[in-house]
């Protein structure tokens, strides 16, 4: 049994292929940005890499945001468009609940919070507290839009003891300080800060173990807050923009 990942809603886009025994492969890119360009190839390279073709995947699970907009968008549409090729299921994964299994692979036993963090500009984030529950995680602070000085205000209300809350996510890169200032927190290290498919992939053997799957009809984008494009066009300003440049 093959399920196929796929992350596209970071800086870097990736694919990893898990089996029933929860062995991956996954490769990933080095290109900021770069997805649609190279999504396929490196769902291939892990076929290659595990020696199979695509009549041995079972199930295509795609990392559903929040994140980049294009890059939510691509590898929604990659997986369903697999899935329909295919006529397999489909394994819907919060991004940001995928960054909480990163930390914790990484972490282990040394923390028992982790808080994911993706830069929404502007002082905003999306963000989550996960707490660990066995091989799940419980979301203390719900999944959505924050402001970040609201944000770590909720997260300083948690009972914890000190290090065991981790930040993860590009978010750190746009408020490392404001992070450090608000307390003892631990950050995750460059090298795994970013979303990455190999924890989508461990997120889908569970919920594929527990029938947890969808039609790739019913695989749906979460942009957690309409596109600037769509805000300026309710407000006007957007059509204003382009008149003055005609």
């Amino acid at each position: 049994m093959y399920i196929l990942s796929i992350e596209t809603t970071g800086k870097y886009g990736s694919a990893a292929l898990i089996d029933g025994d929860g062995r991956i492969s996954s490769k990933s890119s080095h290109e900021e940005m770069n997805h649609l360009k190279d999504i396929m190839l490196l769902a291939d390279e892990c076929l290659k890499a595990e020696g199979i073709g695509t009549n041995s995947i079972d199930a295509v699970a795609a990392s559903i945001g929040p994140g980049s907009f294009t890059g939510i968008r691509i590898g929604v549409s990659s997986a369903r468009g697999i899935a329909e090729m295919l006529n397999i299921p489909c394994i819907s994964i919060s991004s940001l609940e995928g960054m909480a299994a990163l930390a914790d692979a990484h972490m282990g036993e040394e923390v028992r919070f982790f808080a994911p963090i993706i830069n929404a500009r502007r002082g905003q984030l999306y963000g989550a507290l996960f707490e660990r529950d066995g091989a799940r995680y419980n979301a203390v602070l719900s999944e959505r839009q924050y402001m970040i000085d609201e944000f770590l205000e909720e997260i300083d209300k948690i009972d914890s003891e000190e290090n065991q809350i981790i930040f993860v996510g590009d978010g750190i890169d746009a408020y490392e300080d404001k992070i450090r200032e608000a307390g003892l927190y631990r950050l995750a290290d460059e090298e795994w800060r970013y979303q990455d498919a190999s924890s989508v992939a461990e997120l889908a053997l569970q919920k594929y173990n527990s029938n947890n799957t969808i039609t790739y009809d019913y695989l749906l984008p979460n942009y957690m807050r309409k596109s600037e494009a769509d805000m300026r066009l309710e407000s006007g300003t957007l059509s204003s923009k382009i008149g003055k440049l005609r």
